[in-house]
């Protein structure tokens, strides 16, 4: 193993990282006493400065050229960017606010599942679900609000965040929210969560980012895009899973939030396993299309989920590994 990995942080990195978990709890703190209209329009001037600044710029106009071209006007373009600036500023407040439990109740009203019915049935089932969850919105406040709910039980797969102890305080305060929050390197993971699925659970994952050489790449918004293909193989293994699509859209870069959900229980395996992971990824990524062509806004554009050379990939199948790792115990 390479030393470097096992290298302890150097002293100043340990008080660096505990300077920035205090300072993230002590926000939590602030943010809980502020009302939740001043902080919502505190959180929209920061992201129009931070927009006018030029905050992912190039990220921005790259991805929204890539998918719009010439049929969305420059000024759309813009104000699609801008929406989506809002987006990520407003769900950091959001965040902060809903970790303490004097906003919670305050926050969480302002959510709204669609289609309804479809949501309490899933809340009658005993069977589990995977639910694939875009990066629209304020994915942690669906989350939230249907365990306030008294859905079935939540586990979510978290990519570390940068510094150990603000990565730590992310995770304990999901936990707090009531998720079992399992990390992507965490041996055996698509195990653990074929299990989970089996025992009821719903299993949420996110498979909407650039996923490098590991991914299966598909069309995402009519482009090639290398995608996390764990949310298919999970489906794939688990007994009778039910699958759903969960995109949560925010109504006119305000507070209030429609998530939308719809579930996928038409998918013809064949019993190629390689050919049916990425026929399914593919599915999960044409229902997060529906939703976000209507509310680009919400999306996160920021992220570069196209990189160059995927064209020649597409007809790369699953990695040996993946696939293995993904057997049922």
């Amino acid at each position: 193993m390479d030393q470097t990995e096992t290298r302890p942080p150097s002293r100043f990195a340990r008080l660096a990282d505990r300077i920035v978990a205090a300072g993230f709890a002590s926000l939590i703190a602030i943010a809980s006493w502020i009302p939740h209209r001043l902080a919502i329009g505190g959180a929209r001037r920061a992201a129009d400065l931070a927009h006018a600044a030029g905050l992912r710029r190039r990220v921005l106009q790259h991805n929204l050229d890539l998918v719009y071209g010439r049929d969305v006007s420059a000024e759309e373009k813009t104000r699609i960017a801008r929406s989506a600036t809002r987006n990520i500023f407003l769900a950091a407040v959001e965040t902060l606010r809903v970790s303490h439990p004097r906003a919670q109740e305050e926050i969480l009203s302002q959510m709204v599942f669609e289609p309804r019915a479809l949501i309490d049935d899933v809340y009658k089932d005993s069977r589990g679900c995977v639910m694939v969850v875009a990066h629209s919105g304020n994915f942690d406040l669906c989350g939230l609000r249907w365990l306030a709910e008294g859905g079935p039980r939540v586990a979510v797969v978290m990519k570390p965040a940068k510094g150990h102890s603000f990565n730590a305080a992310l995770v304990e305060g999901r936990r707090r929210f009531g998720f079992d929050v399992l990390g992507v390197r965490e041996p055996g993971l698509l195990r653990q969560l074929v299990r989970r699925v089996n025992e009821g659970w719903v299993v949420c994952l996110l498979p909407d980012q650039h996923a490098r050489r590991s991914g299966v790449v598909v069309d995402f918004l009519g482009q090639p895009a290398s995608t996390h293909l764990g949310a298919a193989f999970v489906a794939l293994k688990a007994r009778d899973p039910r699958v759903i699509v969960a995109v949560d859209t925010r109504v006119d870069d305000g507070p209030s939030h429609v998530c939308h959900f719809k579930e996928i229980s038409d998918f013809e395996r064949t019993g190629d396993t390689r050919a049916d992971v990425t026929a399914l990824t593919q599915r999960f990524n044409d229902v997060m299309e529906e939703t976000i062509e209507k509310h680009p806004g919400s999306y996160l554009w920021h992220h570069r989920r196209w990189r160059a050379g995927e064209g020649q990939r597409r007809r790369e199948t699953a990695p040996v590994a993946a696939r293995s790792e993904a057997r049922t115990p």
